[in-house]
This record gives C-alpha cells, sequence and structure tokens, in this order.
C-alpha cells in the first residue's frame, strides 16, 4: 500500500482546505471507484479494472457536514451466506463490530460511526481482504487504492486533520467541518394536456420522415419506431428508437412544433455532470410529471453504466437525478454512485 510522508499529508491539507475539490467528482484509483455528488456526499466502491466477475464487495458512504457519520457494508453476492473473513491471512480483528442485516436481494455486513471507523482502521493498511472457503467465484477484495481514495473524501468533505478523517485523523474539531451545501430546488411541471392518438402518430411519423437522414444507417436490424409526447400548448417531444443491439438502443430526441411542418427546436436540456452525452441505452418520457429520463447499462447483469433524468417546466428541461459507476463491480443492477441530487419535493 502507498504511504504518504508527512509533507505530503501537510501539504493536502493545506490546499484542500484552500481550495475544495470541484464537485461532481468520479475517479477510479487503482482496485477502487470514488464518487462525491453535488452535495459533497461521497461513496467509495471496491471495484478492480475489468470484466470478472467479483461476488465480495465492499462499500463505504459518507454525507457532508460535521456530525454525518461513515456507513461501511460489506456485500457478498453469491449464495451460502458470509464465511469468517480474513485481512492479508489473518482473522479480522474488528469483525465482531460488524452486524448481519437482510436486505430485498440477500443480506449484508455493516458498520455505522465509530464501527465503521475502527473496521475502516484496520482495512487500510492491509492488502486483501478475503472471505473463508471454496467457492465457484474469489471472495476477495483489494484496497490497493484504498488509502488514496480516503484522503479525496476527506479532501472533498473538509475533514482532512480532522478528528474523524477517514485516512489520517488529527487535531481539528470535527466542528470545522463545512456543512453540507443546499440541494437545488427545481421548478415545477406545469401540467399540459396530453396528445391526442391520432395527432402523436401524426406528429411522430412526421418527424421521423424528416429527420431519417440524421440516424438511419444501411442495416439497422429493424424498423425504427417514434413517439411523440405534448411538451407545452406549441411544443411536442419526439422519441425515435433508431435501433437495438443486446441489451441498448440508441435514440434520436427532438423538440419540435407541433404544427406542421414541425420545425425543430433547441432541446433546451441542462447538461450532464462529467461531460456525459446520455439519451442512450433507453430513453422515455413521462408526460404526467414531465420527467425525461434515460438508462444505459455498461453490460448485461447493469453492474456498472449510467442513467439520468431531467424535468420539464414549461420552457426547458432542469436536470433532476445522476447516477455512474463505469466499473462493473458485481453489485445489483443499477446500483451505481449518485452524483447529482436535487431537493425532494415537499
Amino acid at each position: 500500500m502507498p504511504r504518504w510522508s508527512p509533507f505530503m499529508a501537510l501539504w493536502v491539507a493545506a490546499t484542500a482546505q484552500a481550495a475544495p475539490e470541484q464537485v461532481p467528482l468520479y475517479r477510479e484509483i487503482k482496485d477502487w471507484v470514488v464518487a462525491c455528488d453535488n452535495l459533497r456526499g461521497c461513496e467509495a466502491i471496491s471495484a478492480a479494472d475489468g470484466f470478472d466477475y467479483r461476488p465480495l464487495s465492499l462499500n463505504l458512504q459518507r454525507a457532508a457536514g460535521p456530525r454525518a457519520p461513515l456507513q461501511l457494508s460489506l456485500h457478498y453476492a453469491e449464495a451460502g451466506g458470509y464465511a469468517p473473513l480474513q485481512l492479508d491471512g489473518r482473522p479480522l480483528a474488528s469483525a465482531g463490530r460488524l452486524r448481519l442485516t437482510d436486505e430485498d436481494d440477500g443480506a449484508a455486513l455493516l458498520a455505522e460511526g465509530a464501527d465503521a471507523q475502527a473496521v475502516l482502521a484496520e482495512l487500510r493498511n492491509a492488502s486483501q481482504l478475503r472471505m473463508d472457503g471454496e467457492r465457484e467465484y474469489e471472495a476477495v477484495v483489494s484496497l490497493s487504492g484504498l488509502s488514496a481514495v480516503l484522503l479525496l473524501m476527506d479532501a472533498v468533505q473538509g475533514r482532512v486533520d480532522t478528528q474523524g478523517a477517514l485516512y489520517r485523523p488529527g487535531s481539528r474539531p470535527d466542528s470545522e467541518v463545512p456543512a453540507a451545501p443546499l440541494a437545488p430546488e427545481l421548478r415545477a411541471h406545469p401540467g399540459v394536456t396530453p396528445l391526442s392518438e391520432h395527432d402523436s402518430q401524426a406528429i411522430a411519423a412526421a418527424v421521423m420522415a424528416q429527420t431519417r437522414d440524421q440516424w438511419a444507417e444501411e442495416d439497422m436490424g429493424g424498423e425504427p419506431e417514434a413517439e411523440a409526447y405534448a411538451l407545452n400548448e406549441r411544443e411536442a417531444l419526439v422519441l425515435i428508437q433508431t435501433w437495438c443491439a443486446a441489451y441498448n438502443c440508441d435514440f434520436a430526441v427532438y423538440r419540435v412544433d407541433r404544427q406542421a411542418p414541425h420545425a425543430q427546436r433547441d432541446l433546451q436540456l441542462d447538461p450532464l455532470p462529467l461531460g456525459h452525452d446520455g439519451l442512450s441505452g433507453w430513453v422515455s418520457y413521462d408526460s404526467d410529471s414531465g420527467e425525461l429520463a434515460y438508462l444505459y447499462k455498461g453490460r448485461g447483469i447493469a453492474d456498472c453504466g449510467e442513467a439520468g433524468s431531467w424535468r420539464f417546466d414549461g420552457a426547458r428541461f432542469q436536470l433532476a437525478s445522476f447516477s455512474y459507476l463505469g466499473r462493473c463491480a458485481g453489485r445489483n443492477p443499477g446500483e451505481w454512485p449518485v452524483l447529482w441530487r436535487v431537493a425532494e419535493p415537499d
């Protein structure tokens, strides 16, 4: 495991306090992924590079703010339950701090607050966590990169050199940790009378014919499909499913006048974090809530990928959510770190 010199630790502390990391943040560090959302809540996931299946995974989560506790969870995705845990060939001394809890997808070993900190203190100077026993898939978590991930989480949340820091606790009181920023509030969807079935089909067919040269390919493996939805009293949203592969599809999305000749308008879509494009994989629009959403699987079992959604306010699409996991970590479908959050309506 890499070790940080006292000089390096002081330098990181000084720069972290002077210039906090920009969020949302997503980084892959050796055998780990760290993701921090726009509210500076951070999540770290054991996720080695490559597509090998890994049934055992370790997850760390901590919200921003001075009183936010650390949450640690260990997940085993196969049948047979949990066996004793070995840390670099010796029993995990802090295993008694973990409690077994039932989940929708099986069970997990959990710890929070002081218990989680105690387990982490043992893990962060080790190389490998392993579950005893013979099994089809190796139940092992590499801890390579964990120290750097913990230091980054502390830097994002302003915890470097505080008593509750994850990497190397210091003398600063936790009361000096900055509060979490406020979540952005979205403007409400004003509602609109849905298109009649006749108008929806007519607009979809016309826009598909007008734009075919923008998305059509020689071998598309099937006929494209299109749907049109009312955005407001003047405009419609048209989703064209152009072609599909094994578990993802390509889409063309247009905002157009409802009246012929259905001139195209700018979509007015808030950008996704970190330069992502979105609107691929599977795209849908809910005209009742004004939610435009997409989900893209990194592979068929959906243990990696991305998803996002926007809310239409009558004029533009406001970013409402975004989740992303670039490494296939063997977790349940769609369990991807959240990178964008908004205030929940009352």
